[in-house]
C-alpha cells in the first residue's frame, strides 16, 4: 500500500520522522497507541453523515431503490459501498477515475462490513425472486490527513445506522412506495457494527504506531489493517508491506484493537440515538446549519483555531520622495522627447489680386507658403541643425482669366 500512496515527501523530512520515532515521539505529539478523536455529524435527510477523524474528514451518503434480486440470493437485499477519492479531498488524487488505492480500499470495506453479515439482507426482501431493496452507500472524501480506511467505515457504519428506508405494498402487480408522511420509515437492520482499526509500521516492526498520519503513511514500510465488532470478533485483517512481524505481535496489536474498535461503536451509537431522538421532535438540527454569530476567544484558544499560525501585520514601505534635481531631469527629459518629434502643418494658399491697369484681365498671382523650419535633435544643444524645406518656385506665376463681360 506504501507504493500506492503519491505522496511526495523529501529524504530531509524522512530522516527527521525517523529520528524522532527512534526517540519515541511523533510529529503531532501522541503516543504511539493514541488514536484521533472522532467527530460525527449529521444532515438534514436520514442516512447523512459527516464524519472528521483529526483532520481526516468524509461525507457519506445512504439511498436506496428497489431492484430485481441476484438469481442466486433471491430472498436476500442487495448493498454496495462505494469509495470515491477525488481531487477536493487531496490535489493527488484524480477525479472520475478509479485509482489503484481506491479499489482497494473498496474490497477492504466491502469485506469489513458487507462480507461479515453486518446488515441483515432478507430484511430488504420486498417479494422473492422479483423485487428487493438494493442500498448503496457513496463515501466521498473532503479532506486527507492520513487514515482513510478507518475514517470511511465509520463513516459508512453511522449512514446505514441512521439510513430510513420508506415502506413498500404489493397489490399482486404494482409497487407503490409510501411517503414518509403517509407511513413511517423502516431503520436498517444491523446485527454488528464492525469499524476498521488501522497502524503503521516502521524499520521491520520494531515501532507499531496507530493511526497514522499523512507523513507518516508515506514513510511507513508496512500497513496493518485490523477489522473488528464491538463483541471483539475478527471481521477482517489486512497485512501488506515488506514486514515480518511475530504471531504474538500481532495479537498484541489486534488486542489493543478491540479495545479502540469497542469506544467508537459507543459514540457511532450515541450519535446516531442523539440524532433521530431530535428529528421525531421535529428539530432542524445537523450539519448543514451555519452559525454566523461572531465568536470572542482569549488569545490563548484563538492560537488553536489557526492550527498554531501567528500572524503579523508588515509595515508599509514608504514611497522614496523625489528631490528637486530629481524633477528637474525627469522635465528635462519630457521636454527633448517632445522637441524631437518634427511636424509638418500644410498653410493655406493666399490669394493676391494684383491692381495692374495695361491688362483687362483680372490677374490671380498664387505665392507658395513660407516653409517653417524643421528642428531636429535636442534644442539646448550649442549648435542646432536646421533645415528648411520650400517649396518649388514657379518661373511665372499662373494667370487665370475672366470672362469679360459684355
Amino acid at each position: 500500500m506504501s507504493n500506492l500512496r503519491k505522496t511526495f515527501i523529501s529524504n530531509a523530512e524522512r530522516k527527521f520522522l525517523n529520528k524522532n520515532l527512534e526517540e519515541w515521539n511523533r510529529l503531532d505529539g501522541r503516543s504511539f497507541q493514541e488514536f484521533r478523536d472522532v467527530q460525527i455529524e449529521f444532515g438534514k435527510d436520514w442516512g447523512c453523515c459527516q464524519v472528521s477523524l483529526g483532520k481526516t474528514k468524509v461525507l457519506a451518503q445512504a439511498s436506496c431503490e428497489l431492484q430485481v434480486p441476484k438469481s442466486s440470493r433471491p430472498s436476500e437485499g442487495i448493498l454496495n459501498i462505494n469509495l470515491e477519492l477525488n481531487s477536493i479531498g487531496d490535489p493527488s488524487f484524480e477525479s472520475n477515475k478509479q485509482s489503484d488505492l481506491a479499489s482497494q480500499l473498496n474490497r477492504l470495506l466491502e469485506k469489513c462490513i458487507k462480507d461479515s453479515k453486518a446488515v441483515d439482507l432478507e430484511s430488504l426482501c420486498v417479494k422473492m425472486n422479483e423485487r428487493v431493496w438494493a442500498v448503496r452507500v457513496d463515501v466521498n472524501l473532503l479532506n486527507n490527513e492520513g487514515n482513510i480506511l478507518d475514517c470511511a467505515s465509520i463513516a459508512a457504519l453511522s449512514a446505514l445506522a441512521h439510513f430510513r428506508r420508506p415502506d413498500v405494498t404489493c397489490d399482486g402487480i404494482e409497487y407503490k412506495i409510501h411517503s414518509f408522511k403517509e407511513r413511517d420509515p423502516i431503520a436498517t437492520v444491523i446485527h454488528h457494527y464492525p469499524v476498521c482499526i488501522s497502524y503503521a509500521i516502521f524499520a521491520g516492526g520494531d515501532y507499531i504506531v496507530a493511526d497514522p498520519s499523512w507523513l507518516e503513511e508515506g514513510v511507513a514500510d508496512a500497513f496493518l489493517s485490523v477489522g473488528l465488532n464491538g463483541h471483539k470478533e475478527l471481521c477482517g485483517l489486512h497485512l501488506v508491506g515488506k514486514v515480518q512481524l511475530t504471531p504474538e505481535r500481532v495479537l498484541e496489536t489486534t488486542h489493543r484493537a478491540a479495545q479502540r474498535a469497542g469506544s467508537v461503536i459507543e459514540v457511532i451509537k450515541g450519535a446516531v440515538e442523539k440524532d433521530t431522538s431530535e428529528k421525531l421532535l421535529l428539530k432542524d438540527t445537523g450539519f448543514h446549519k451555519f452559525d454566523l454569530q461572531p465568536i470572542d476567544l482569549p488569545l490563548s484558544e484563538l492560537s488553536l483555531c489557526l492550527d498554531h499560525w501567528s500572524t503579523a501585520k508588515g509595515k508599509k514601505k514608504k514611497k522614496p520622495t523625489k528631490t528637486e534635481t530629481d524633477q528637474e531631469e525627469e522635465e528635462s527629459i519630457k521636454i527633448s522627447k517632445k522637441e524631437e518629434i518634427a511636424e509638418l502643418i500644410p498653410k493655406e494658399w493666399d490669394v493676391v489680386e494684383s491692381d495692374d491697369d495695361e491688362t483687362s484681365d483680372d490677374v490671380v498671382a498664387i505665392e507658395p507658403p513660407k516653409a517653417e523650419p524643421v528642428i531636429i535633435g535636442d534644442t539646448e544643444s550649442e549648435e542646432e541643425d536646421v533645415i528648411i524645406l520650400n517649396t518649388p518656385k514657379n518661373n511665372s506665376p499662373k494667370k487665370k482669366k475672366k470672362k469679360q463681360s459684355i
